[in-house]
């Protein structure tokens, strides 16, 4: 009975709108940048600064995205790296609850990156070189102290060198280095000021990769999450900023899309018909550009309710947790913590952060860098690297049982393709 399950699941749709279904699917190829897309975003911020965002609202958003990202990787990674229908016949459609450790959401390397780079900027004292210099050994040690991800982690970089493959040059997200992520805490806690806010955000794409088509991405999400920051609650017009967004992007292929996004922003289509026509069917691939524009469009297909974003962008399956982390945060951006379903942020842990902790870093965030404190005085909060290591060879269990669950799903996968 239960191989029938897993075998049948090619036949459900996902979608059940069968108009929708007969609709020209569009295919984008994923590839490395073209030569005239390879150059920095030169366009300017989609909108002014005229003065700064008052303190009360800097707290809401930054406390906000936190809870956002949260809550968002924990409800998709039982879902992550699954196809759609997959996903929908081990666990449904909705509502969706915490699977990947019944009854806890378990947060993962998005959450820690959210983190870990807050903990740089503070460090940073204002100086870009020393944010990268802290953020780059941050991450090093947040991968190290992940055994199973450490040692995937160095036979994938083996095969890499065998193919002749470029790590810097790869679109793929990596384990904890996603830049979009890190794009976010930078958007809120930089304000687009500075004047040169584009720099900070480069150095911290070029910590783990060299493609300047991840920097467009970069950018793309950390535009969104300004405009989102600057309206609260139900004040946000998806399309004005879907059209702010366009007016600020230079690169031809994203471009592009984001035109496509906007004709069908406008008719009302849903978030898993958008992944069709794009290709993307079958489950999202790590893509920078593909999480941009599903994250993005989940966000804005669903403005009022962090529910709908979330759970829109986990049944899209493949890297759900990436899209559902990017739609997640700008929806806790704009609403705010309380317009989080509670249940969700009452069970979500943060371990070994507690507390006491994250209200101390959401404090010191909501000020920088001109707050009560000196700036010179000013420094992150102490890491709790043994509750980190106990943390992650806890969830190196759970991640051995789930691979043990899903085994029998690619067995008979694998088999009907071989039929096939």
């Amino acid at each position: 009975m239960l191989l029938r399950v897993f075998a049948d699941f090619a036949t459900p749709r996902l979608m059940s709108d069968s108009e929708e279904h007969e609709q020209p699917v569009r295919k984008i190829r994923l590839h490395h940048p073209k030569q005239e897309s390879g150059r920095e975003p030169s366009r300017p911020s989609p909108f002014s600064w005229l003065s700064p965002v008052a303190t009360r609202r800097r707290e809401k958003s930054v406390e906000g995205l936190l809870y956002g990202c949260a809550v968002a990787e924990a409800l998709a990674q039982a879902h992550n790296g699954l196809p759609p229908r997959v996903g929908l016949k081990l666990y449904g459609r909705n509502p969706l609850e915490y699977r990947y450790q019944p009854g806890v959401g378990i947060t993962s390397h998005r959450t820690h990156a959210l983190i870990i780079t807050t903990q740089a900027m503070l460090e940073s004292r204002t100086d870009k070189d020393r944010f990268a210099n802290s953020l780059r050994k941050r991450i090093s040690w947040y991968q190290r102290s992940f055994p199973v991800r450490h040692v995937q982690s160095f036979f994938s970089s083996i095969v890499r060198k065998c193919r002749n493959v470029s790590y810097e040059n790869s679109l793929e997200l990596g384990f904890g280095d996603d830049p979009m992520v890190r794009s976010l805490i930078l958007a809120v806690g930089l304000q687009g000021g500075m004047n040169n806010f584009s720099r900070w955000l480069e150095k911290s794409v070029d910590v783990t990769h060299g493609d300047f088509r991840v920097l467009h991405a970069a950018t793309l999400t950390a535009y969104a999450a300004q405009i989102a920051q600057l309206h609260e609650g139900d004040t946000l017009d998806p399309f004005k900023t879907l059209g702010m967004l366009i007016d600020a992007t230079d690169e031809p292929d994203l471009l592009d899309q984001l035109r496509e996004l906007e004709s069908h922003l406008r008719n009302h289509r849903s978030v898993a018909f958008v992944a069709k026509q794009f290709g993307w069917g079958n489950g999202v691939p790590a893509d920078v550009m593909a999480v941009s524009l599903l994250g993005i469009y989940s966000w804005l297909r669903h403005p009022t309710s962090y529910r709908n974003a979330v759970e829109r962008a986990v049944l899209l399956g493949g890297s759900c947790s990436a899209v559902a982390v990017l739609a997640g945060s700008l929806a806790g951006i704009t609403l705010g913590r309380n317009r989080i379903p509670r249940h969700w942020t009452k069970d979500v842990s943060f371990f070994p952060y507690d507390k006491a902790w994250r209200e101390q870093l959401i404090e010191r965030v909501k000020d920088w860098p001109h707050g009560v404190e000196d700036i010179q005085e000013a420094r992150g909060l102490p890491s709790q690297y043994l509750g980190q290591i106990a943390r992650n060879t806890w969830r190196s269990v759970f991640r051995l049982i789930h691979a043990a669950i899903r085994l029998p799903v690619k067995s008979v996968a694998f088999s009907l393709r071989k039929k096939g």
